[in-house]
């Protein structure tokens, strides 16, 4: 059992926190190893600053820090990664690199024998149409089940362990024109509560409200209840589900300002999947958050690797008969989850 640091449900951690007390599984075998990352946000261009200008972003050391990445989980062998979206910067747009920064990037994750899984952010829909989007390598691939047209997916890691990624994004003004199926419901939804000039702007908004702005995105109800359904079945599977999108859906683990739009709907159906859910990881918020909410779920928030200026925010994960331990790299902590259906008998 996991002898760990989670006697508080809220917590965010900045800078240089770190969990540190993890289960023992010394000389024990992983069946399965992936490592995560999030908002690599590439371009070829000299450091800038966030929209509110009060964080500076190194946009050619992300790729350098993405390549340290990479050889890690070389080393370790990892069978998969997990790239929680914003892979490239919007300003490839403008200065007409998307194409050439995106494969330089994927030239990195190239390296690996493993596969790529991808979920899209903002930063993809402003360099990309959405249509364009759903033919490139940032698809779900063919290994992947997913409903028509549809940038949402789940895919089997092990038999016990259930990936299950989100478009956060469906319901959004990025990357869709007016003909676009969820356009007028994007429109209408930060019509009501943004008033400002620039929907990119919070300006005005307090609390929860801060998160409707132009840059967050929401999801379908069909969408939501394809998630529901995905969980339902792995209940029945039995298998231990890990949940990926780019938007933070718990207050607790992120910036109120960096909240998925309906996150309320997707918590409610974690929520009522305790019994399968071990987390749900995210990046968005670079300076990263960790809160486990009121069913046991743990929200992970990976740290922005475009804003790391002393250290290199990345993790790996390895799947044990009884845990699914989070190795840490940089200011992401180590987090050790049990398992919901342990494998085979073992006490590791």
């Amino acid at each position: 059992m996991c002898r760990n640091f989670l006697l508080l449900a809220r917590f965010i951690y900045r800078k240089t926190t770190k969990f540190s007390a993890m289960a023992d599984v010394s000389g024990r075998i992983p069946h399965f190893k992936f490592g995560l990352i999030a908002d690599v946000q590439y371009a070829d261009s000299e450091n800038g600053f966030n929209f509110s200008r009060t964080s500076e972003r190194f946009y050619r050391k992300s790729l350098t820090l993405l390549e340290e990445a990479v050889q890690h989980w070389k080393q370790a062998k990892v069978d998969c990664v997990l790239q929680l979206g914003d892979i490239i910067d919007g300003k490839c747009r403008p200065e007409k690199q998307s194409e050439k920064c995106l494969q330089r990037v994927l030239n990195q994750f190239n390296e690996l024998q493993g596969d790529v899984y991808h979920v899209w952010g903002n930063h993809e829909l402003y360099n990309f149409e959405r249509k364009v989007l759903l033919t490139s390598d940032l698809a779900p691939s063919p290994g992947c089940s997913s409903p028509p047209d549809s940038a949402y997916y789940s895919v089997v890691l092990h038999p016990k362990l259930l990936l299950v990624a989100m478009d956060c994004y469906e319901v959004s003004l990025l990357g869709v024109d007016n003909s676009y199926k969820y356009y007028d419901q994007a429109w209408k939804t930060l019509g009501a509560i943004n008033k400002n000039d620039t929907w990119n702007s919070p300006e005005g908004l307090v609390g929860l409200d801060t998160r409707f702005v132009k840059y967050n995105g929401g999801c379908s109800m069909r969408q939501v209840q394809w998630l529901d359904q995905e969980l339902t079945e792995a209940r029945r599977k039995k298998q231990n589900v890990i949940v990926i999108g780019h938007l933070p859906v718990l207050e607790s683990s992120a910036h109120a300002a960096n909240l998925l739009w309906n996150f309320d709907d997707v918590l409610q159906v974690l929520s009522s999947h305790e019994d399968s859910v071990l987390c749900y990881c995210s990046g968005h918020d670079h300076d990263g958050g960790y809160a486990q909410d009121s069913a046991g779920i743990h929200h992970i928030t990976f740290a922005g690797v475009i804003e790391a200026i002393d250290n290199n925010p990345f993790g790996t994960a390895h799947l044990y008969d009884n845990q699914l331990m989070l190795y840490g790299n940089g200011n992401v902590p180590n987090i050790c989850m049990d398992l919901k259906y342990p494998i085979g008998s073992g006490d590791s």
